[in-house]
């Protein structure tokens, strides 16, 4: 029993020790500038792209606003997703319920604790 209570308690650390490592390595700032800067200009250009790629009859102007639409949007949401995932910690509700965790960690330890 005591050797089942000291693998759950490394369980615990080792559980903490990498939610730490992604806590305390900062996401470089400038790199988070650059691509924010870099997908404004990628708006500004893809729609030319865009349209010498369809290029055509007078009514393919609504395909590549469509095809315009649809490749800035994937982008958009990849760098807000990685925004996101840059901080898994706290309080929105995308974030990791580190209460609910630790709820179970102890329940985990009480349980092993009783037996």
């Amino acid at each position: 029993i005591l050797s089942r209570i000291y693998q759950e308690v490394s369980n615990g650390m080792l559980g903490f020790n990498q939610a730490a490592k992604v806590t305390m390595v900062p996401f470089p700032f400038p790199f988070t500038q650059v691509v924010s800067i870099l997908l404004v200009i990628f708006v500004f250009v893809v729609p030319f792209a865009v349209a010498q790629w369809t290029a055509g009859d007078t009514g393919e102007y609504c395909l590549s606003a469509v095809f315009t639409f649809l490749v800035v949007l994937g982008y958009w949401g990849l760098n807000e997703i990685c925004g996101e995932l840059e901080n898994p910690f706290g309080d929105d509700p995308n974030d990791l319920p580190l209460g609910d965790i630790h709820r179970e960690f102890v329940e985990t330890m009480v349980e092993t604790l009783t037996l």
